[in-house]
């Protein structure tokens, strides 16, 4: 059954996270619909393999050597479907969808709603996952319904409100694949594709978009902002060999060349250290890291 689904050996992990860092994976597949990730799923039961979706990238990290996992690349769902009802519209959109392809239909029909997620590098799976957001919006604001594939290979469809949720959190995160989502915007009197423009302007001088980066290192602790914390801990632009805070803004990771996981990861260590001794604060990843 794998045989007919599409399977990169020995992959270079590197080139699916935008930190640029990474070690080989065994086996990366590439489904093209959800029978197909069913397959894979009960097939990693079979095999006692652990699943683990791949999309844009932006906040994972996996570490060096090989990889024995079962990866799943979105890359190929890519359907979507519009509906529009009085002054809703409803995208669906397959879990591999960018926010960039989303940004191009909420200028096309001037939709509001979506308009402080635009500069986040994300796909829709991931970004549901993890309930991806941005100057303080986040997708479950918009959020209408999800398909997702179980650890068993069932198929369910859950409204938000059936969800577990909270700040940069979801039941998905533990199990589940998000195969599908259902967005609900509306149409807008405002001038959406000004807005999304002065929003990935301020992104672009607020971020080290010119480098290999991740999103958002930590989360921001209740109360206050992770990236001010590690500024005012002297971290901005702090680095271990190729791996740094970047200068811009200090809860991105930037790997200025030939950045190394053990690097990273000292350099995370340290961070984490540092906030706790300063603040008492104990900063909680947003990255993921892959071993």
């Amino acid at each position: 059954m794998l045989k007919q689904i599409e399977t990169i050996q020995n992959a270079d992990l590197s080139k699916f996270s935008t930190l640029k860092i990474g070690g080989k994976a065994k086996h990366i597949f590439f489904p093209k619909n959800k029978e197909e990730v069913c397959i894979l799923i009960k097939e990693s039961i079979d095999k006692g393999k652990e699943i683990h979706p791949i999309g844009i990238g932006s906040n994972t990290i996996f570490s060096d050597g090989i990889l024995d996992k079962f990866f799943i690349s979105t890359k190929n769902l890519k359907k979507i479907n519009i509906t529009k009802k009085n002054k809703d519209v409803l995208i669906e959109a397959e879990a591999g969808v960018s926010f960039k392809e989303i940004i191009n239909i909420v200028k096309k029909y001037n939709l509001e709603g979506f308009e402080n997620l635009s500069g986040i590098p994300a796909s829709i799976g991931g970004a549901v996952a993890m309930n991806a957001g941005a100057f303080g919006s986040e997708i479950f604001d918009i959020l209408e319904e999800v398909e997702w594939i179980d650890s068993e290979g069932n198929i369910h469809t859950s409204l938000k409100d059936e969800i577990s949720f909270s700040y940069r959190k979801t039941q998905f995160q533990k199990e589940g694949f998000v195969y599908k989502a259902k967005l609900k915007l509306k149409k807008s009197d405002k001038d959406i594709p000004k807005i999304i423009k002065e929003h990935l302007l301020e992104r672009n001088k607020k971020q080290p978009l010119n480098l290999p980066t991740t999103g958002s290192t930590y989360k921001n602790p209740e109360g206050n902002y992770a990236g001010y914390l590690l500024e005012q801990a002297g971290l901005k632009g702090y680095k271990i060999n190729d791996i740094g805070f970047s200068e811009k803004h200090a809860n991105f990771l930037v790997n200025y060349g030939n950045g190394q996981f053990k690097d990273l990861m000292r350099l995370l260590e340290y961070a984490e250290e540092t906030i706790e001794n300063i603040y008492k604060i104990k900063l909680e990843r947003e990255i993921k890291i892959v071993k």
